[in-house]
């Protein structure tokens, strides 16, 4: 498990203990791949050729207002 410890407790704006996020801009194209017989095949490298954009910031998850710069984390 990849743990981020926030510089912070809890949202300034809301107090919210409740967590934070970052956001994520996806681009790119996949295959996800089924067998005949209507089971799930192994889709393992299903991201390889997609591209993953995160943003500079996080966000609280209750009020959703920009909480500190996600290069902050573990500090």
């Amino acid at each position: 498990m990849n743990e981020q410890k926030a510089p912070i407790s809890e949202c300034p704006h809301c107090g919210s203990e409740a967590g934070y996020y970052e956001k994520v801009q996806i681009s790119g194209r996949s295959r996800w791949y089924h067998n005949f017989d209507g089971k799930e095949a192994d889709n393992t490298y299903f991201y390889d050729d997609t591209k993953a954009k995160y943003s500079k910031y996080t966000y609280c998850t209750a009020c959703e207002k920009r909480l500190f710069k996600v290069e902050e984390i573990g500090e």
